[in-house]
């Protein structure tokens, strides 16, 4: 039914008819991708206007809202750093939007080790010597590239327990950690984009998305947003018009 709507539609905004019909199309899909080696769940909310004869105005939601639950469980899956004198953990990860910011909070677990050098460029890890946590916190956004989003790390606070504030160059040690923690949570995320799978149907419409970023969805859940056009050329028209006669949606040439 869905496809019939959409034809419907694209006939319409074009002047096959009349132009008080069908002038918007909205799609509800869900579906999964794989972050990592995990299964997350995504649905996909698709809304086509008419703008123009030429031109359709397309809008396209991702509700991430099931890997923004189960980013605790990923992140913990391995360290963000860890080296032979130290290694830190995510933990009490906590991701949510307003708006168009997604806010970050947790704690950095960082445990230290003796490290010993046993011979040239190798080292052996040791007993632990200390262990420090901090509390952290942080925004992020969204990019996007090939149909792909990627959620970027644009700034991070660092926030030490107050009897470790007067250890001797502990300020140092704060912004350097900040520092790493922005450059390995990048790396960690750019690693990991999300990358929809879109309905069959759109690909000979081949839309070209101008702008986009995070996009809260419900009561603080996470989600993008993808907003752009597509070209109703006549040749876009058939290509669609042959997608829909191959899946047997309305019937092929005689």
């Amino acid at each position: 039914m869905r496809h019939a709507y959409f034809v419907v539609f694209l006939f319409g905004g074009i002047g096959f008819v009349s132009p008080s019909v069908a002038q918007v199309a909205e799609f509800d899909i869900e579906d999964t991708l794989v972050v990592g080696t995990t299964e997350i769940d995504y649905g996909l909310n698709v809304v086509m206007t008419a703008v123009s004869p030429t031109r359709i105005g397309i809008e396209a939601v991702l509700d991430f809202s099931d890997l923004q639950a189960r980013l605790p469980e990923l992140l913990a899956e391995e360290p963000i750093l860890d080296s032979c004198g130290s290694r830190t953990n995510l933990s009490e990860f906590v991701v949510e939007a307003q708006d168009e910011v997604v806010s970050l909070s947790g704690k950095l677990d960082t445990q230290f080790f003796e490290c010993t050098k046993t011979r040239e460029n190798i080292f052996v890890r040791g007993e632990p010597t200390d262990r420090w946590i901090f509390d952290f916190s942080g925004s992020a956004t969204a990019r996007f590239s090939e149909k792909c989003v990627t959620y970027e790390l644009v700034d991070a606070v660092v926030q030490p327990l107050e009897q470790l504030r007067d250890i001797e160059g502990f300020v140092e040690d704060v912004e350097a950690l900040r520092a790493i923690l922005l450059e390995v949570a990048g790396r960690f995320l750019n690693e990991r984009p999300f990358c929809p799978a879109f309905p069959e149907e759109f690909e000979p419409l081949d839309p070209v998305y101008e702008t986009g970023g995070p996009r809260e969805i419900g009561d603080g859940g996470l989600g993008a947003y993808l907003r752009g056009s597509v070209d109703t050329s006549t040749a876009t028209i058939i290509g669609v018009l042959r997608v829909l006669q191959e899946e047997g949606v309305i019937p092929g040439p005689p």
